[in-house]
């Protein structure tokens, strides 16, 4: 089946850090009082039921995963080494980094760029896997945005049937870009998103629910972001790698890894958020369902484990 949806005219917004280096941003527009369709029937139980999921506000998606050019203006700034597995290659993503280092990526760019921003209280983060999913989907239900079965998989990212593996060149094609102007949202490297990692998530969700870890990544921005350098949950991975099966590349496939797990397979894209003021507070529930939980072990540890060696496939071909 083949994606059919509108391809967005909106212009990207564009934050320059050198005369060679910048980085584009796609604004991705609320979903309306119907929600969009999160997760997929009968593939996975991370992955059920298939629900509507709210997002009542706009916010803006890096139209590639940061790239090392863009990654190694931060690293120069602060002085931080950091290697890529496939080093010397400014316009492919940045890898082999933790968590950890892309949460204080984007605690930087705040600080440095805030002013280049879009007008509004945005704040630079990692997207919630809600944001992410949304965006990656732009309109379509489908395993991929461009359809279903590997060869739809084949025009949009790569994965471990066409990488010859390895990363590739962010934007090599540029008829890959879903309709919402986003770029290597499925395969070349996995991306971190805010959330802790949570077994079965959707059972406990219904239709039109809102997404309780915007509140959770307020709340956290909110208490300052160094604080986040003391939690070692498992955190959410989306999108699969150039190592990866075509069935883990799909739009609502879950992942999770260590924070501080380094892996030649992941990176991570900048969101720009409503700032912590323009959010509304968690709720009793989602502080609850925030604390340490069975999802921080046992199947929790399935999904690309961070064992030595592992190669990311988290044991599905």
């Amino acid at each position: 089946m083949r994606a059919s949806v509108t391809i967005s005219n909106e212009q990207p917004h564009v934050i320059r850090f050198t005369d060679n280096v910048s980085m584009a941003f796609r604004y991705i527009p609320p979903t309306g009082k119907r929600g969009f369709r999160m997760g997929s029937r009968g593939d996975d139980v991370d992955e059920e039921p298939v629900h509507r999921v709210v997002i009542p506000h706009a916010y803006w998606l890096g139209e590639t995963p940061v790239t090392q050019a863009q990654f190694e203006v931060w690293t120069r700034a602060e002085g931080i080494e950091h290697e890529n597995n496939f080093p010397g290659r400014p316009d492919h993503p940045s890898e082999d980094m933790t968590w950890w280092q892309a949460i204080a990526y984007c605690a930087w760019l705040t600080q440095a760029k805030a002013g280049d921003f879009p007008s509004g209280p945005w704040l630079a983060c990692l997207p919630t896997e809600a944001e992410w999913e949304y965006a990656c989907r732009a309109g379509t239900e489908t395993d991929y945005y461009t359809g279903d079965g590997e060869a739809a998989l084949d025009e949009a990212g790569w994965y471990g049937g066409n990488s010859g593996r390895e990363t590739h060149a962010v934007r090599e094609k540029v008829e890959r870009a879903n309709p919402w102007g986003l770029h290597d949202m499925h395969g070349n490297v996995w991306e971190w998103c805010h959330d802790p990692w949570v077994e079965a998530p959707y059972r406990r969700r219904v239709d039109d629910d809102g997404d309780p870890w915007q509140a959770l990544r307020a709340r956290d921005y909110a208490l300052g972001w160094e604080r986040l350098l003391e939690v070692a949950r498992r955190r959410v991975i989306r999108g699969g790698s150039w190592l990866n099966s075509a069935w883990i590349c799909r739009s609502a496939f879950r992942s999770g890894g260590h924070p501080d797990g380094r892996r030649r397979f992941r990176g991570f894209r900048v969101c720009l958020a409503p700032g912590p003021a323009a959010c509304r507070s968690a709720s009793r529930t989602e502080e609850a369902e925030a604390s340490p939980g069975a999802g921080d072990g046992g199947r929790g540890t399935r999904p690309e484990s961070d064992a030595p060696g592992d190669d990311g496939s988290g044991g599905v071909t």
